[in-house]
């Protein structure tokens, strides 16, 4: 095989996997965006959903970045206070590093 051939074959190979990637990870809470309506999958994990689903567990309020996960979900925190109806956040990153926040408010509150 010619390497200009396994050079094609490598870059449609990357591609592939690359649109793979994108699609697995296109309802990831990574992505959401204020407006949104997240799906609780698993205790920390939540997946972007329709809003008018039933499946739809908090809509999106606020989004706050460069938030150290500590300083996110410590008690006292004020991160998602100026986001009117905020009942719950979710915090995502790197573990030591600055993330980001979605400030949520529970769709099935009681």
């Amino acid at each position: 095989m010619s390497k200009v051939l396994r050079f094609g074959v490598s870059i449609v190979v990357l591609v592939v996997l690359a649109g793979i990637g994108w699609y697995l990870n296109r309802d990831s809470a990574e992505k959401a965006n204020v407006g949104d309506c997240m799906h609780k999958v698993a205790a920390n994990e939540l997946k972007i959903v329709k809003c008018g689903g039933a499946d739809a567990d908090y809509s999106v309020v606020g989004k706050v970045g460069d938030k150290k996960e500590s300083d996110a979900m410590a008690d006292d925190t004020k991160v998602c206070d100026p986001f009117e109806g905020t009942t719950d956040l979710y915090w995502w990153g790197e573990a030591g590093k600055n993330g980001d926040v979605l400030c949520l408010k529970n769709l099935k509150a009681a």
